[in-house]
């Protein structure tokens, strides 16, 4: 019985240690099958639907997971597989100022801005680029070495350069690389990159890219994204006539060839390690 006792107290000790004690920024509303999260000092996690988030916390889908997270100033964070984030910055104050930025270390996900990046961008920094996202809906990829985004909605998206060069776009569909604004984005690939994200078929050429939606239904087409008060995307952007000089002169690899791990290009999903 002792040491029962003593094994109760040890793991309500470690129980205290987990950032139970850290305020929490967010809350996991989808997780399709899991997601799991590593916050500071602490072991990794799975994170179920409720699950709060941390600062710092490294937040991690598996080849077959998605999920949702929806902060509390009504910013929204969709993950597609293989994807790793790290929340690094997040100050929400009461008169609604404050700041947001994450770390996108490798996949993809679509910000959906809240509160605060309407005051301010909020940041996605990658390994070669950093995005700034003001007031707006965004995906972004980091792929093979390779960072792209795409503006959905809103505002602003800018990107910038490890050599300080910042292009910008507000035009819905357009694209940015670290070699500027590319024009607008293929509607195919797009409906392929939000089904990856989001586990849904939407009908695109290439839609599912043979990644599928049998991973449950986090963001199904019959609702909009979690948040209420976010920047929510126009799904009209497929109705769009895509033509003439508006269709993007750089054109993705079609997401059901496989990478090629020496040259992937900007539209090769490699996914995590």
């Amino acid at each position: 019985m002792q040491f029962k006792t003593i094994l109760f107290s040890a793991a309500a000790a470690m129980a205290l240690a987990l950032p139970a004690t850290a305020q929490n920024i967010g809350t996991i509303a989808s997780s399709e099958p899991t997601l799991r999260g590593t916050p500071p000092g602490a072991g990794t996690r799975t994170l179920d639907l409720g699950s709060g988030v941390v600062q710092d916390e490294r937040i991690a889908s598996s080849a077959q997971g998605r999920g949702q997270i929806l902060f509390v100033d009504e910013t929204t964070l969709s993950l597609a597989p293989n994807t790793t984030i790290v929340l690094d910055r997040f100050v929400f104050n009461p008169d609604g100022s404050g700041q947001m930025g994450l770390r996108l270390t490798e996949g993809a996900l679509r910000f959906i801005g809240g509160t605060l990046s309407r005051g301010q961008e909020a940041t996605v920094a990658t390994p070669t680029a950093t995005i700034g996202i003001r007031g707006s809906s965004a995906l972004v990829i980091h792929s093979g070495g390779t960072t792209t985004a795409i503006f959905l909605a809103g505002e602003r998206l800018c990107l910038t350069a490890p050599s300080g060069q910042r292009a910008c776009t507000s035009r819905q569909g357009g694209v940015l690389t670290l070699e500027g604004y590319q024009g607008r984005v293929d509607p195919d690939y797009l409906a392929f990159l939000l089904d990856l994200i989001d586990g849904t078929p939407r009908g695109g050429g290439n839609s599912g890219g043979g990644l599928g939606s049998g991973v449950g239904n986090p963001n199904p087409s019959d609702r909009g994204p979690v948040s209420t008060g976010g920047e929510e995307f126009d799904p009209e952007i497929f109705d769009d006539d895509f033509t003439g000089d508006d269709i993007l002169e750089w054109l993705p690899r079609d997401p059901s060839d496989p990478c090629d791990p020496q040259d992937p290009g900007p539209g090769c999903f490699t996914g995590g390690p």
